[in-house]
């Protein structure tokens, strides 16, 4: 028989509901909104111990103060899986800051688990199947269905458990001091800067391969879709879709382009209105002076340093074979990227182990391969 999960969307419940979760730490997760709307934001907070569910409502009428407290308290563990997001949406729209973190993710990671998302984990170790049917749910609709309420609880309900379990493996291995590192890092993580609307085009893919004229119109016809999703609180492709304006910005560079008719664009970017604002952005990106155009975002190839390429292929010999030797996803210990940053520091002299992204644990290991030369 499932537990029916509490709904909570008044302070004097979340209040209450709060200090009877005990003085031990609890599982939560959170769901948002950024398949259905361009301004993002947390729309569910689940939280469960043993028994207990509770799913709160941050866009009822309740002050959230007392769930900030308790979750910037060290002393009480919060297990989360996947947590990166979760936080930076938490300080994105409350300011609130986690302490006390563990990420099951992270442990089965470390523990050496290939596939490490939730619904894998839960079945593997505790034998429950995670719907995940309303994963890109809008859970900014009110009321909540019965069964989107009981999958937000099964999100955290069984986390608990799935923490105990991976921290026995942790154990057993001699690595939960690699864990307590990776969470006190993830805790200080803060949402990443959004760029303005008229640097949103950057951020299409495939963007890359234009021209510098083909961009300064795919910059104009981004910047009129973004402001329009912004408007109208919708998600970017429900206006029209980023590969649609990236073949739309490349046409418009090689003749006249019937936007009445061009593949992919909605009915209503067709006619009217919403149509001639088309055509004048796309006629102003091509009328803008050489000298201003966008710089090119085509990536250009640093030739290669055969002696830097020498010793990366040392360092990432001896990654893959300690990774082998510990079960783990090579990436873990050190992607390519470290490994270029180690060889540039071994080359001028100094220590690798002050490059601010390598772990503790993680130089720990490859420091034999610090000295060796390619």
């Amino acid at each position: 028989m499932s537990i029916e999960p509490k709904w909570i969307d008044d302070t004097e419940t979340l209040v209450r509901e709060l200090k009877g979760l005990g003085p031990d730490g609890f599982s939560m997760d959170t769901e948002a909104d950024s398949m259905h709307h361009f301004h993002e934001k947390v729309c569910l907070i689940q939280i469960s111990v043993p028994g207990v569910d509770l799913l709160i409502d941050p866009l009822g009428d309740v002050d959230l103060a007392e769930l900030g407290s308790l979750l910037a308290d060290p002393a009480r563990r919060k297990i989360l899986h996947g947590a990166d997001y979760d936080l930076r949406m938490l300080h994105g729209d409350f300011s609130f800051e986690v302490r006390g973190l563990y990420d099951t993710m992270i442990a089965a990671r470390l523990s050496g688990e290939s596939a490490f998302g939730l619904a894998a984990l839960l079945d593997k170790y505790i034998g429950v199947h995670l719907d995940k049917r309303y994963q890109r749910a809008d859970w900014s609709i009110r009321p909540l269905s019965g069964p989107m309420l009981q999958y937000a609880a099964s999100d955290t309900r069984h986390l608990d458990e799935l923490a105990g379990i991976l921290e026995q493996k942790l154990v057993s291995l001699g690595r939960v001091d690699w864990a307590a590192e990776e969470f006190r890092r993830l805790e200080q993580v803060r949402p990443r800067i959004q760029p303005p609307l008229e640097e949103a085009y950057i951020r299409v893919k495939g963007a890359g391969r234009l021209d510098r004229r083909a961009l300064a119109v795919l910059r104009e016809i981004v910047t009129l879709r973004d402001g329009i999703a912004s408007r109208r609180d919708l998600p970017r492709y429900r206006v029209v879709r980023d590969e649609v304006l990236l073949a739309l910005a490349e046409g418009a560079t090689k003749g006249p382009v019937d936007t009445a008719r061009f593949s992919g664009l909605p009915r209503a970017w067709r006619s009217g209105q919403a149509n001639l604002t088309l055509r004048e952005s796309i006629e102003k990106g091509l009328a803008i002076p050489d000298d201003e155009l966008p710089e090119s975002l085509r990536r250009v190839r640093p030739e290669r340093d055969r002696t830097l390429e020498a010793r990366v292929r040392v360092l990432r010999k001896e990654r893959d074979r300690l990774a082998q030797e510990l079960d783990l996803d090579p990436s873990i210990l050190a992607p390519r990227a470290m490994l270029e940053e180690i060889s540039r520091r071994l080359d001028l002299d100094e220590d690798p182990r002050e490059i601010p992204e390598l772990r503790r644990w993680q130089a720990d290991l490859l420091a034999p391969a610090f000295e060796r030369r390619g």
